[in-house]
């Protein structure tokens, strides 16, 4: 059955905005908003003036930013976004649904004419309020709101001065998100592999670490010549690297088979003449992994 358009507009924003808002200001450092993200697990605060106005919004996205710059330390005003998207609570569920569909976001701000955040509006409080249900009592699958982590590296294929410079910045990102040691080891070996595997093989590629409460799912993809055998080359000492990277210390045959001893699971593609994608997920709960 259709719902008639009349009913999202009878509905009003401060009628079912969550007012549990935790807000901070321009002078919070980028580390300690990481560290309230990960506890109240949400994906976006506002940042208010020292009157309460909202100046901002600091996201996971900036947080990210932040990170791979080694910028932690800043203050959120250098990083957060300074016109954010923002309901007002007059607005009908109807114009928030739009803004919904039009940016994609997963919540927003909504602030009262006198500038200040006085609620957050999300999808899930849509669906709770509407639903007139308590959250326990529907079937969610228990998963954090927040948006994977997501790091991305370019990587050029023959550029051995740079080699293992992304590897080296996962672990660097991942010691600063206090992610479990034997964890980080075993995602070190994975993503040094998988750039060494570009760096040696193909042209270009890129190595993009996405990280959830679930687990870190390592990409690598390039483009190159492919692997005419993926189970020959999961092999063990075999190898296809010329002699003079062989002299240089690389290309021993041990990737793969490294990339698969630390992963839970792995996924390769590969197009003879075109490239090769590697996935590799190691999960950071038992009940997932193997």
């Amino acid at each position: 059955m259709k719902i008639p358009k009349e009913f999202f507009e009878g509905i009003k924003v401060k009628e079912i905005m969550n007012t549990d808002i935790v807000k901070v200001t321009p002078y919070h450092d980028m580390k300690s908003i990481q560290e309230i993200m990960r506890i109240k697990r949400i994906d976006g605060l506002p940042v208010v003036n020292e009157v309460g106005r909202m100046i901002g919004l600091v996201t996971v996205e900036n947080v990210i930013s932040a990170l791979v710059a080694g910028d932690l330390r800043a203050p959120c005003e250098k990083y957060m976004v300074k016109e954010p998207k923002f309901l007002s609570p007059e607005d009908s569920l109807y114009t928030a649904l739009k803004l919904f569909r039009q940016y994609r976001f997963g919540r927003f701000p909504v602030v009262n004419n006198n500038g200040e955040v006085v609620g957050i509006l999300s999808t899930k409080d849509i669906a709770l309020k509407l639903l007139g249900v308590e959250e326990s009592e529907i079937a969610i699958e228990k998963k954090s709101e927040v948006e994977p982590l997501i790091l991305e590296y370019p990587v050029l294929g023959g550029d051995f001065t740079s080699a293992g410079i992304a590897s080296s910045s996962v672990k660097k990102a991942l010691q600063q998100l206090g992610v479990d040691p034997s964890i980080i080891r075993r995602v070190a070996i994975v993503t040094y592999e998988a750039e060494m595997n570009i760096v040696i093989h193909a042209y270009r590629g890129v190595l993009r670490v996405s990280l959830s409460p679930e687990v870190i799912e390592i990409t690598a993809e390039d483009e190159g010549p492919g692997i005419p055998d993926i189970e020959l080359a999961m092999q063990p000492g075999y190898s296809t690297a010329p002699d003079n990277i062989r002299e240089m210390g690389f290309g021993a045959g041990m990737g793969l088979p490294n990339i698969k001893n630390c992963s839970d699971d792995l996924k390769i593609d590969s197009i003879v003449g075109k490239g090769t994608k590697l996935v590799s997920k190691i999960y950071l709960r038992k009940e997932n992994g193997k």
